[in-house]
């Protein structure tokens, strides 16, 4: 029988919203966090539209059930109250070390000492963003992909000091919701974002240089690796911005060949960030 009833989302971007619609199809009550209430008034627009467009309109589910799901998710703008009665804490905020590090401070603080307290980090250290909490056992990386409710990968990333009860809990867990797990110690960039960075990274390098378009560049990658997307409609979908900082942060912890495209790096200052901002390695404001 799971430990596991009650989570607590926090942070209500693309990832966070998504990490919260399938824990609640799977039954768990879901408090959904962020200061900006706007974004969440947005996050629960975009879930009931997935819902409806995705599962409802597919005959997957019924409407009242996509009511249903939507009413297990709570939304609020209190960190604190919103963890007071959760078994499971999961920080979806952006990348940056910093941030994580004094967010996951204040939830050991904050949390009874049986909470455990989950990073979405795609590829910052779990052992440094917990090197300020006092119970770093309980701390530990699950690692969502995007759209989280459509990919059945999670990188379970056991930091130094993560037990092996955290670790059996939130493998349970994961299973619970449908996802498969994969068990990584902790490393820059873990299994997945080490090795997608890389060719994400050559893939820019190479339009910079001219060897072939966009287009081509991903239609070969799509047709000889059987990839559902091309590495640069990839990067457009998770975020330039994001590329970026994943690859700086590699290059400064595995040193010089993870250094950023400097293609990529004028994309960014030019706010070309992709999906988000309509243009990047692609026009969609077009589509």
């Amino acid at each position: 029988m799971s430990v596991i009833k009650n989570i607590c989302v926090i942070g209500a971007g693309t990832m966070g919203s998504g990490i919260a619609q399938i824990i609640s199809m799977n039954g768990y009550q879901v408090n959904l966090v962020d200061l900006d209430e706007k974004l969440l008034e947005r996050s629960v627009d975009s879930i009931r539209t997935n819902l409806k467009k995705y599962y409802v309109l597919k005959n997957k589910i019924s409407e009242k059930e996509a009511d249903e799901i939507i009413h297990r998710i709570n939304t609020s703008t209190d960190i604190k109250e919103s963890v007071s009665n959760v078994q499971l804490v999961i920080e979806a905020v952006f990348e940056d070390m910093t941030v994580k590090k004094k967010l996951f401070k204040e939830l050991d603080n904050q949390c009874d000492k049986s909470v455990i307290l989950a990073s979405n980090t795609s590829s910052l250290s779990i052992t440094e963003i917990s090197s300020d909490a006092i119970n770093q056992d309980r701390i530990v990386g699950i690692h969502f992909f995007n759209p989280a409710p459509v990919m059945k990968l999670i990188e379970l990333v056991k930091g130094v000091n993560t037990s092996e009860k955290t670790i059996d809990i939130c493998r349970e867990f994961s299973e619970n919701i449908g996802k498969t797990v994969v068990i990584v110690n902790d490393s820059p960039g873990f299994i997945t974002s080490r090795l997608i960075y890389v060719m994400c990274n050559e893939a820019v390098n190479m339009l910079m240089e001219g060897v072939a378009t966009a287009e081509d560049i991903d239609k070969a990658c799509k047709l000889a690796f059987n990839f559902p997307m091309g590495p640069l409609e990839l990067s457009d979908l998770i975020g330039n911005d994001i590329y970026l900082h994943i690859g700086q942060y590699l290059a400064q912890e595995l040193g010089d060949k993870y250094r950023p495209s400097p293609m990529l790096k004028k994309m960014v200052n030019a706010k070309l960030l992709g999906l988000k901002t309509k243009r990047g390695f692609y026009n969609y404001s077009e589509k």
